[in-house]
C-alpha cells in the first residue's frame, strides 16, 4: 500500500468580531497560550499528520509576524501565510503554501481546520484523515441534543429530524485533487457564502458532485468552536478536566522501598546564547543549543528521578515543541519534578551527576550550583557533582558541546 502524506491548513485569520476582546479571539490566551496554539499542537502531536500549513491575519503584520515565531517550535509546521477576506480567500490561500512548499499527490489528504477549535484531538483527526479517499471528503459531525426547528423569518415552520441532521466541525479532510477543483470553481464563480469544506463542494455544479461522496465521522461534543466569551470559559473547564484525567494515573503494582535511575543528556554548543549549568549562568563564549535554557545539568538530574520514580522522561513532562518551555529556566522543570517525587509518596535520597566538558573548567562553580540546586529541592538529600574532561576524545573533546549523566536514588515514604 502506498502511503499517503497527510497535510493540514489551520485557518486562524478571521477578526471574531463574536467574541469581543483586546484582539481577535484566536489570539486570546488559553491556559496561558493563544487559542490557535492549541490547535497546533494537536495537528503536531498527530502521527500520521506530515506538514502544517498556519493562516493568520491578512491585514495585521505585527500578528502574523508573532504567529511566525510561536510556530516555530512545531517542526511541522512548514509555512505561516496571510489570510484573506473571507475563510474561503484563507483557505484558497494556504492550498497556494502547500503547493509552493510541499511535494503532495492528488490523493493526498488535506485536512481543513478553524484555529479556533483548540480542544481538537490527535484521535479525531486521524479518524477524519483516514475516511479521506480519491472520491470523497470526511467531515465530522455531532448529533443536536435538542429538538431542531426550521425557522423562516420569526415563524417556526417545521421541525427537522434531528436523527438526519448533523451538526459540523472540523477538520474536514480533502483529496487535493478534488480541494483544487472547488477552489478553483469558487475563484471562477465568487459571491456564493462558503461556510465549510462540505459547502464548498456542494457549491460545484451537479453533473460535478456526482462522483464525490462527503463521508460522515461521529465527531467529538468537547472538539467545540469559540465563538462568544462563554465558550472559552467551556475550554478551560475541559482542559482543566483532561488534565485531571492524565495525572490520575494509578501507581504501579510495585512500588519499591528504594529505587535508583538514571539519566543523560547532551546539548551542542551556539552562539548568542547564555552557558547555563546547574541554574548558573558560566563565563564562556557560547552557551548550548535547545528549546529550554538548555541546562544539560539539570535536564541529566530530572530524567535520574523521573527513572527512579517510574514517571517516563523530561520529554514527556516538558516537551521540546511546547512554546510554554522557550527559553524557560530548567530549575522550573526540577522544582516540579521533585512535586512529582512527592505526589508518588517517595523522597529523594541522594543523586550523583557528572559533567564531561573540556571548557570552561567548571570547578569553580560547582559550590554554587550544589547550592542552587538544593535551594530547587528544598529538601536535605546527597548531592554529589563531578566535572571530567574526554581526554580530547568524541564531540566533547572536539569541544562541539556539553554532555552529562545523573544518578538519583530515592526512597518509599
Amino acid at each position: 500500500m502506498i502511503k499517503r502524506s497527510v497535510f493540514t491548513i489551520i485557518v486562524a485569520a478571521g477578526s471574531g468580531n463574536r467574541c469581543p476582546g483586546p484582539r481577535a479571539k484566536q489570539f486570546l490566551e488559553l491556559q496561558g497560550k493563544p487559542i490557535y496554539i492549541w490547535s497546533v499542537k494537536a495537528f503536531q502531536e498527530t502521527p500520521c499528520v506530515d506538514g502544517i500549513i498556519v493562516v493568520g491575519p491578512g491585514d495585521d503584520d505585527d500578528a502574523l509576524l508573532e504567529m511566525q515565531t510561536l510556530t516555530k517550535t512545531f517542526p511541522k509546521v512548514i509555512k505561516v501565510v496571510a489570510g484573506g477576506n473571507c475563510r474561503t480567500e484563507s483557505v484558497s490561500n494556504g492550498i497556494a503554501a502547500l503547493r509552493s512548499n510541499c511535494e503532495i499527490s492528488k490523493n493526498d489528504p488535506v485536512l481543513i481546520h478553524d484555529g479556533v477549535r483548540p480542544l481538537i484531538t490527535p484521535e479525531l483527526i486521524s479518524q477524519v484523515a483516514d475516511q479521506v479517499s480519491p472520491n470523497s471528503i470526511a467531515i465530522p459531525t455531532t448529533t443536536p441534543t435538542a429538538t431542531v426547528k426550521k425557522i423562516v423569518g420569526q415563524t417556526i415552520t417545521e421541525t427537522i429530524n434531528r436523527e438526519t441532521t448533523g451538526l459540523a466541525q472540523t477538520p474536514q479532510g480533502v483529496p487535493w485533487a478534488l480541494l483544487r477543483k472547488a477552489i478553483t470553481h469558487w475563484h471562477n464563480h465568487p459571491g456564493v457564502i462558503i461556510t465549510d469544506e462540505g459547502s464548498l463542494f456542494e457549491n460545484l455544479p451537479a453533473e460535478k458532485r456526482e462522483e464525490i461522496t462527503m463521508m460522515n465521522v461521529p465527531g467529538d461534543a468537547d472538539n467545540l468552536k469559540i465563538t462568544f466569551p462563554k465558550d472559552l470559559n467551556r475550554a478551560e473547564a475541559i482542559l482543566s478536566e483532561r488534565e485531571k484525567l492524565q495525572k490520575n494515573i494509578p501507581d504501579t503494582p510495585y512500588k519499591p522501598r528504594m529505587a535508583t535511575g538514571f539519566g543523560y543528556d547532551v546539548h551542542a554548543f551556539a552562539p548568542n546564547r547564555k552557558l547555563i549549568l546547574g541554574g548558573v549562568e558560566i563565563p564562556h563564549p557560547f552557551g548550548l543549543d535547545g528549546h529550554s535554557d538548555a541546562d544539560v545539568l539539570i535536564h541529566a538530574l530530572v530524567d535520574a528521578i523521573l527513572g527512579a520514580i517510574g514517571e517516563g522522561d523530561i520529554g514527556h513532562h516538558f516537551p521540546d515543541h511546547d512554546p510554554a518551555h522557550k527559553n524557560r529556566c530548567s530549575l522550573d522543570f526540577l522544582e516540579k519534578t521533585i512535586l512529582l517525587v512527592k505526589q508518588r509518596g517517595f523522597y529523594l535520597e541522594a543523586a550523583d551527576i557528572t559533567v564531561v566538558a573540556e571548557q570552561p573548567k567548571l570547578k569553580p562553580y560547582i559550590q554554587e550550583i550544589k547550592i542552587r540546586l538544593q535551594q530547587s529541592i528544598a529538601l536535605p538529600c546527597q548531592l554529589n557533582i563531578k566535572a571530567t574532561t574526554s581526554e580530547g576524545l568524541g564531540f566533547t573533546g572536539r569541544r562541539e558541546g556539553i554532555a552529562a549523566y545523573a544518578v538519583a536514588t530515592v526512597t518509599a515514604t
